[in-house]
């Protein structure tokens, strides 16, 4: 079972494709490609938690066993990729009940970054003797 790298490489190519390619298509398309970086991702950890060389090599961590932290590490990646699922599926649908009551003024692109106090205070921190 050692095609785990060709999943993560999947997963990389469609992030690929989201920044580019797709940056510009509708939300539906940037969706699908995000649902199926995340499926990549996913599945490419449970490849790679089968893959007895993983195991050899994380024996040094002093887990009890195997089947028990095998176990949980499922139970974790099934619970973080159905929450990233939830949260890709229901971006951009807002609750009236969650929205902000100020009115948002867009930012205005003028081509020039202001300093910002945090960019004089790094500056301050490097460059003092």
């Amino acid at each position: 079972m050692s095609s785990w790298p060709a999943l993560f490489a999947a997963a990389v190519s469609m992030w690929l494709i989201l920044k580019g390619p797709a940056a510009k298509k509708p939300s539906w398309v940037q969706k699908t490609c995000r649902l199926a970086m995340a499926f990549f991702l996913y599945s490419a950890f449970l490849y790679l938690l089968k893959w007895n060389p993983f195991w050899r090599w994380i024996s040094s961590v002093d887990f009890e066993t195997r089947n028990k932290a095998e176990g949980f590490l499922i139970l974790i990646s099934t619970l973080v990729w159905i929450i990233a699922t939830l949260r890709i599926l229901l971006r951009g649908s807002r609750f009236p009940a969650f929205r902000r009551l100020e009115n948002h003024v867009p930012r205005q692109e003028n081509g020039r970054r202001r300093l910002s106090l945090t960019d004089l205070a790094l500056f301050y921190l490097f460059m003092r003797k």
